[in-house]
C-alpha cells in the first residue's frame, strides 16, 4: 500500500477510540453541531475536505467543501463499507495491515466498493456499541482521520493524542 504511515499512530488511534465514546447515540441535532466542528476544524487546519456522518443508517449531516466533489463521495462510500465490515476506523484498519498484525480481510479484494484509506471513524457509545460513523475525505489519509477525530473530541469535550 502506498500511502503515508507511521507505526506510532496505531497507538495513538487505540487511544483515540478509548476517549472518543458517546453517553448515548447523536440526535439529529446533535450531528449538526458534530457535522459544523468538523468544518471548523478542517478551516484551522487550511483543508477542504468533505464529510459524512450516518446515525442508525442515515446521512444526517454531509458538507462538501469548496475543491471537493463527487469523487470524494466515493471514497466515502468505499470507506463506510470498510468500517461497516471491520467495526474499526479505516486507519486503524490500515496500521494494523502494515504492522503485521491482520491481514487484509478478503473484501478489500474489491477496490471499488471498499477502501483502507484513513477518514471514517465509528461512532460509539460507552458501551461499545456503535450507531453511526463519522467520515471525511479529502486529503491524505491521516489527515481526513485526524479532522474527524478532532471534531468528534470538541464535541465530547476531551483531550486526545494527535497523528499529525
Amino acid at each position: 500500500m502506498d500511502k503515508p504511515y507511521d507505526a506510532a499512530w496505531l497507538e495513538k488511534i487505540q487511544r483515540q477510540e478509548e476517549l472518543l465514546v458517546f453517553d448515548a447515540p447523536l440526535s439529529n441535532r446533535d450531528a449538526l453541531v458534530l457535522g459544523l466542528l468538523a468544518v471548523e476544524e478542517a478551516k484551522r487546519m487550511e483543508m477542504s475536505f468533505s464529510f459524512r456522518i450516518i446515525v442508525n443508517g442515515a446521512a444526517v449531516f454531509s458538507h462538501l467543501m469548496d475543491g471537493t466533489g463527487l469523487e470524494n463521495e466515493w471514497w466515502m462510500d468505499k470507506k463506510l463499507n470498510t468500517v461497516r465490515e471491520t467495526g474499526i476506523s479505516t486507519l486503524r484498519l490500515f496500521c494494523e495491515i502494515m504492522g503485521g498484525l491482520r491481514e487484509a480481510p478478503g473484501f478489500l479484494e474489491n477496490l471499488s466498493n471498499y477502501a483502507v484509506d484513513g477518514g471514517c471513524v465509528p461512532l460509539r457509545t460507552n458501551s461499545g456499541s456503535i450507531f453511526g460513523y463519522m467520515i471525511a475525505s479529502g486529503n491524505d489519509h491521516q489527515y481526513d482521520h485526524e479532522v474527524a477525530v478532532r471534531a468528534i473530541a470538541a464535541f465530547l469535550k476531551v483531550g486526545i493524542p494527535s497523528l499529525i
